[in-house]
């Protein structure tokens, strides 16, 4: 499952603006590794400060961004989550090594391909999952690519070289179709710019 920490991360409340704080991106960060790796033979390893260098220049274009969420809510959210995977990838705060004890699961095929990714992925889906629903709108729900392990080698590739990318892929993953020259230029989103020509016209 993709999105493990979806349901405890809606119990904090007011998650829209909790998520601006590191505070809570740690915690709700190591919480979603218990999550997926525990019982794995993975044991994850973070990387404070690399976290914490990608929650700041996260919260730097989110700021940038933000009175673009008036245009529509509902993408912005989706944006910002992927600005997060984007800055986590560029920041690669997670490691992954082989624990001590048995594995008493198996991962996943996909999650096999980049632990590391997936594990990125299934952070910021989840919290914008919680913050959608929080907000009462319409949650994204994992497209069946996320379960196709070829989806994560090509993720991993292509990110790894250019970690824009990541926004592009994270709207495949939530079924939306992705701007692939500019993934992470905000107002180039056709949402936004579909909804700025009904405004102007």
């Amino acid at each position: 499952m993709l999105t493990p920490l979806k349901n405890e991360v809606a119990d904090l409340g007011d998650l829209s603006h909790e998520a601006r704080r590191f505070r809570t991106i740690m915690w709700t960060f190591e919480r979603n590794l218990t999550l997926l790796f525990d019982g794995t033979g993975l044991k994850p390893l973070v990387d404070t400060e690399a976290l914490a260098e990608a929650f700041s220049k996260w919260r730097q274009a989110f700021d940038k961004a933000k009175h673009l969420a008036g245009v529509n809510r509902h993408d912005f959210v989706i944006y910002a989550a992927g600005m997060m995977l984007k800055e986590l990838v560029a920041a690669s705060p997670l490691r992954t090594g082989q624990n001590t004890g048995s594995a008493e699961k198996e991962l996943s095929r996909s999650m096999e391909r980049w632990p590391e990714g997936y594990a990125y992925t299934s952070f910021c889906l989840s919290v914008a999952s919680a913050i959608l629903k929080e907000m009462g709108e319409e949650e994204p729900r994992a497209s069946g690519l996320s379960d196709d392990p070829a989806f994560w080698d090509s993720f991993r590739e292509n990110s790894l070289e250019s970690p824009a990318t990541a926004v592009a892929f994270f709207d495949l993953v939530c079924g939306n179709a992705p701007n692939w020259e500019a993934p992470d230029v905000p107002w180039l989103r056709r949402s936004f710019r579909n909804a700025q020509k009904k405004l102007a016209s």
